[in-house]
């Protein structure tokens, strides 16, 4: 029975790793695509890729000779291709009449292979046997086959791995940029150089509050010839790579501001915050202390919401205590987290 690489966990698990041919492979799929994909758009790209070139392979095979089946009839010097055997090629050299009671009346061929190894089949064999393919012999066409998206859905850990790592420190680690989440062509870039920067530090710092790449793009000069969307692409990479900005954001939008008008308190935990474990025993709290910590719900508590308040509830409520009312802060807590801004270093 034939087995396809591609269709087993051995290969994606141990053997799978990106190529020189994969890596042209995903930089024409993002040349082509002039916008930046996911991993998960990648991978799934290439494992696509990888079934079609085993089908063409398959293809190329197959052409050789004719597909042995058990339950076909041969005749003498017919070329064979042997799907179970890594697609060995054979000639047939002799056809007899088989002898076994269990499988009625069938023929025992005898081919010869390319390496000279000779060796007996069965052909013309009436009952089920596991290489006759049900299919109609077309190894093409099989929907017991996974698909891209299922093998990496499968897979997904294990291929993320081995794309990622050809992608951050491969030998063409130079040609691919990765921006947040996706990834493009360094080539596909607008030049983002040090006076775009230095002007973008002095609008935000003019501003006051943090600032959008589209609120600052208008001003800052960028190469026309490059499309808009890639030009906010690579302002914000351009950004991200230097230490002055700081990108948060804030209802699913990326803004930036400066990290040296941040107060210091947002580089660095004040002491009263600073939370320090203490071991004890939690089954000698009586129910009365443990219904005082729910109530409190401090962001390091045991008892403290495991899951986030829906960001649409419009308020909540949560107990400030002394550290906070100190500092004048809120704990970041599953009561109040979606109040607060996401931030990315």
């Amino acid at each position: 029975m034939l087995q396809r690489p591609t269709q087993t966990a051995a290969f994606w698990r141990d053997q799978f790793e990106v190529t020189a041919e994969d890596l042209d492979f995903l930089y024409d799929l993002l040349l082509d695509a002039q916008a930046p994909k996911s991993v998960k758009e990648l991978a799934i790209a290439l494992i696509d890729e990888y079934i079609r070139r085993e089908n063409a392979k398959i293809e190329a095979e197959l052409s050789k000779g004719a597909m042995y089946m058990p339950k076909e009839t041969y005749t003498v010097g017919q070329t064979l291709v042997f799907p179970a055997l890594d697609f060995a090629v054979a000639e047939v050299t002799d056809v007899r009449a088989g002898q076994n009671p269990e499988h009625g009346e069938f023929q025992v061929i005898a081919v010869t292979f390319a390496d000279g190894a000779a060796r007996e089949f069965a052909a013309g064999l009436t009952t089920p046997h596991r290489l006759n393919q049900t299919n109609g012999g077309n190894l093409l066409d099989d929907d017991a086959l996974l698909s891209a998206e299922e093998i990496y859905e499968v897979y997904q850990e294990d291929i993320d791995e081995t794309v990622l790592y050809a992608l951050e420190e491969g030998d063409r680690s130079s040609a691919f940029v990765q921006v947040n989440d996706t990834w493009l062509l360094a080539d596909m870039l607008a030049e983002v150089h040090v006076g775009h920067l230095n002007l973008a530090e002095a609008m935000i710092e003019v501003e006051g509050q943090p600032m959008g790449a589209e609120e600052l793009m208008p001003d800052l000069g960028l190469d026309e010839n490059v499309s808009i969307p890639m030009r906010l692409i690579s302002l914000n990479h351009g950004l991200a790579q230097d230490k002055r900005f700081d990108q948060i954001y804030h209802q699913g939008r990326a803004t930036w501001f400066l990290k040296r008008l941040e107060i210091a308190e947002v580089a660095k935990t004040p002491a009263l915050l600073r939370y320090k474990p203490v071991p004890y025993n939690r089954s000698l709290l009586s129910v009365d202390l443990l219904q005082i910590e729910w109530e409190l719900d401090d962001e390091w508590g045991e008892s403290t919401l495991s899951s986030e308040i829906p960001s649409i509830v419009p308020n909540t409520s949560f107990t400030l205590t002394y550290p906070h009312r100190r500092y004048g802060t809120i704990p970041l807590s599953g009561r109040t987290r979606n109040f607060f801004p996401r931030h990315k270093t």
